[in-house]
């Protein structure tokens, strides 16, 4: 395992220079980029957790979303190494403080990098990607005061069951209850980072204040106030990221870089990384030096006056005019603050001075010093008077601050890469007037100032012309796959103009354009071997690196092409095995899968049609055969069920039509017979038991006769013998009732009389007059114990 020290060398590519933090899952290192001749960031997955894959794969993950995301103001995130000790990948290196620090500032430059944050945030959702984790940690200031979004690890899919993630503070409030990351979760969370940076804190509770104030006791104007709250409203309320940008530019706040404070500016530059010895591809030139070291032997310091002496020299003057009238801390303050703006690359304001060349502001005296003192002109100048001599010092420093603002203006679009020999040359005379400066000789120095800087100006009509050379070289090394030239070209390009989309596009391919080519290669021998998912993953990345390298779509469409047939032709396969062994479930799914594969072909069509086919032939078979039960076990009912349903499949099976008639004619048989054992006393009737009996006949000689049948027709048997045998009945009377029996006919008055009656049943009617009438229903059957029956009237009317 490599352990992880200053000057260490990875991938023959990077040298670590210092550690810059960790995390809960990893480490941030510096680290020199030795190919492309940059500082970039390397993170790296902490060694215990490496060795578990589900780490690696939220690390990789985490990369991989990174990767797709290019945005002027979302830290970039160059290439994936997927070291077995550690994984670990670059990322831009930006080399200013977090946001936060604009709390302080004047509230138009505070707010300007939230235009651009909202840029950044349109991009990120159009990619349905939400960041979750918006706050002042993750947005760093680079040294023009360009605002980065950074650590998309938590970022998840909008609409996915991905929930939580994030600092709790700038949590909304359907975050923080674990609902699916939304766009609007991210707005909120911006929200919270304007109500911070606008009033020093956050709001109370998550919802904004009724009426923001700053610290400072500036006005916030009612569009912003709206706008935040807004932000931090319920969901259905709150405006998109593209809405926020528009709504800040409406209120008067452009989305612009900030000028940073020069504390921040003077951090950076103390923090930045030691020189690593690297080959270079730029012209050699003497380095500025640092302000204060001593030149070199025989040669002028390049770096000149340094901005402090120049604007220094200005303040005093200004402090000598105002001095005797304000109080002595505010001058100092005032002192302060211009020294600060001077250190910073900032311009100085204006001195009195500078605006009267006559020397007669009011507070300056004829002969002072700058400083205070003697001016010491005289042994430069000679006999020029002191208010000549003050007026030569003035325009110098103004000369001088003007070669300032030139260089630093250039400098800003890369001139020390593509200046030259002129530009060198330019330097010389600067440096000769730094000379003359520091030895008091104003007019020399201000004669090369103005000299230098006339040099200068020429630089800036080539600009363009140097951004076009830079790209057409840089597109034509990309095209011959020089990925070392290109990388430096594209990078020059960047340098010339900051931001350029093009540029900054070339160069992340650029960086990436070794990598493609591996996986280009990998993907290449994969297809040559028919590892054919391997290949379309080494596209698919190389794709991933670089969305617009037209070989790997080409070679991932050709790939997936060869899947996609390959999956067709393994599905087809599966259907007619499972067809040819009855499993038809598995044959349908397989043929419907080759059908969604490829919707055009006709093959998966046939093949389904084979299986509704023997799904059909089947499924008769299966019929026919528990008809056949059915009718061996008498079970005609279900018989003829079964029967009707074949004859559904298909209506012309004779089979089924034979054998739907035969189980009818049997069922029917079994419903009479069934009939009339379950009213045995209705054969008691003549015509009944007529029927009966001929039904029995006709049972008797069927054949075969099963033993359900042969059950039915001896429990007919019985019964028909059970209804011709007649059984004694008693009646009981009182000899004044008209007794008289349905079926029976009239039996007069009587004290008792025996009836000999078949089984069944029967109603005695008494009819006396003066008395009501009486009604016995009584049933006469040889399993039940026969009792007399009464029939009398008794009840008088």
């Amino acid at each position: 395992m490599q352990v992880l020290c200053e000057g260490t060398q990875l991938a023959d590519r990077y040298v670590l220079l210092r550690r810059l933090g960790e995390g809960g899952m990893s480490e941030l290192w510096l680290a020199r980029d030795e190919r492309a001749d940059t500082t970039v960031a390397l993170k790296f997955l902490k060694p215990k957790l490496a060795a578990q894959a589900a780490y690696r794969h939220l690390f990789y993950n985490e990369w991989r979303t990174g990767s797709r995301l290019m945005h002027a103001h979302i830290a970039r995130v160059f290439e994936y190494h997927d070291d077995a000790a550690s994984p670990y990948y670059a990322l831009q290196y930006i080399d200013g403080p977090e946001i936060g620090v604009l709390a302080n500032e004047a509230l138009p430059d505070a707010l300007k990098p939230f235009g651009l944050l909202a840029d950044a945030l349109r991009y990120a959702h159009g990619k349905e990607l939400v960041h979750r984790d918006i706050k002042a940690s993750n947005v760093l200031l680079d040294q023009r005061g360009a605002p980065y979004l950074l650590d998309f690890g938590v970022a998840a899919a909008a609409g996915s069951e991905s929930a939580g993630g994030g600092s709790p503070v700038n949590a909304s409030p359907t975050q923080r209850a674990g609902e699916p990351p939304r766009p609007a979760d991210d707005v909120y969370a911006l929200g919270v980072l304007m109500h911070e940076i606008i009033t020093g804190r956050p709001p109370q509770d998550g919802a904004p204040s009724s009426t923001l104030t700053r610290p400072t006791g500036e006005a916030v104007p009612d569009a912003v106030q709206w706008l935040v709250r807004d932000m931090l409203s319920n969901e259905a309320s709150r405006p998109t990221a593209e809405q926020v940008r528009d709504r800040l530019a409406a209120a008067g706040i452009a989305a612009a870089p900030v000028k940073l404070p020069a504390r921040y500016l003077t951090a950076a530059a103390e923090a930045a990384p030691a020189e690593v010895t690297v080959r270079s591809v730029r012209p050699e030139r003497r380095q500025p030096l640092a302000p204060g070291a001593p030149a070199p032997a025989g040669t002028a310091s390049r770096r000149g006056i340094s901005a402090p002496v120049v604007y220094g020299g200005l303040a005093v003057l200004l402090l000598i005019f105002i001095g005797v009238i304000v109080v002595l801390p505010k001058a100092v303050d005032r002192d302060d603050a211009v020294s600060g703006g001077a250190a910073s690359g900032e311009e100085a304001p204006a001195s009195p001075v500078a605006d009267d060349p006559a020397g007669t502001a009011v507070g300056v005296e004829p002969g002072a010093g700058i400083d205070g003192g003697s001016t010491g002109f005289s042994e430069n100048l000679g006999r020029t008077s002191a208010d000549e001599e003050l007026r030569i010092k003035i325009a110098t420093d103004e000369a001088l601050g003007d070669l300032l603002s030139q260089l630093e203006r250039l400098k800003y679009r890369g001139i020390e890469r593509w200046g030259g020999q002129r530009y060198l040359d330019a330097l010389d005379v600067y440096a000769a007037g730094d000379e003359a400066y520091l030895n008091k000789n104003y007019r020399t120095a201000g004669e090369r100032y103005r000299e230098a800087a006339a040099m200068l100006e020429p630089f800036f009509d080539r600009i363009d012309a140097e951004f076009r050379k830079a790209m057409d070289a840089a597109r034509q090394a990309f095209e011959n796959r020089d990925y070392v030239e290109a990388i430096r070209l594209f990078d020059l390009a960047v340098a010339i103009s900051p931001g350029n989309p093009a540029a900054e596009r070339g160069l992340k391919r650029a960086l990436n354009l070794e990598a493609v080519l591996d996986l280009m290669d990998q993907g290449r021998q994969f297809r040559a071997e028919f590892e054919l998912d391997a290949a379309k993953l080494a596209f698919e990345k190389a794709l991933e690196l670089d969305a617009d390298w037209e070989p790997a779509r080409e070679a991932l469409q050709t790939v997936r092409a060869q899947i996609k047939q390959r999956s067709f032709e393994m599905r087809m396969t599966e259907g007619f095995n499972a067809l040819a062994s009855g499993d038809f479930d598995s044959a349908r799914a397989a043929f419907n899968a080759a059908k969604l594969i490829d919707p055009q072909s006709r093959e998966p069509s046939d093949g389904l049609l084979q299986v509704d086919q023997e799904v059909r032939l089947f499924r008769i078979r299966e019929m026919e055969q528990e008809a056949l039960a059915e009718e061996q076990s008498e079970q005609w009912e279900a018989a003829v069920s079964t029967y009707e349903a074949l004859l559904e499949v298909d209506g012309d099976l004779e089979f089924a039509k034979e054998g739907l008639s035969r189980a009818n004619a049997r069922a029917a048989v079994h419903r009479s017979i069934q009939g009339y054992v379950d009213d045995p006393d209705g054969l008691s009737d003549p015509a009944t038991m007529q029927r009966a009996t001929q039904l029995l006949l006709d049972v008797s000689r069927m054949d075969p006769m099963g033993p359900r049948l042969t059950d039915h027709k001896e429990e007919l048997s019985r019964l028909l013998k059970r209804a011709a045998t007649p059984l004694t009945v008693k009646l009981v009377s009182d000899n004044a009732t008209e007794v008289s029996v349905y079926r029976v006919g009239k039996l007069g008055s009587f004290a008792t009389r025996e009836l000999s009656l078949r089984p069944g049943s029967y109603v005695a009617i008494g009819i006396r007059p003066g008395y009501r009438d009486v009604r016995r229903e009584f049933r006469v059957a040889p399993e039940i114990e026969q009792q007399p029956i009464v029939v009398q009237c008794e009840e008088p009317i």
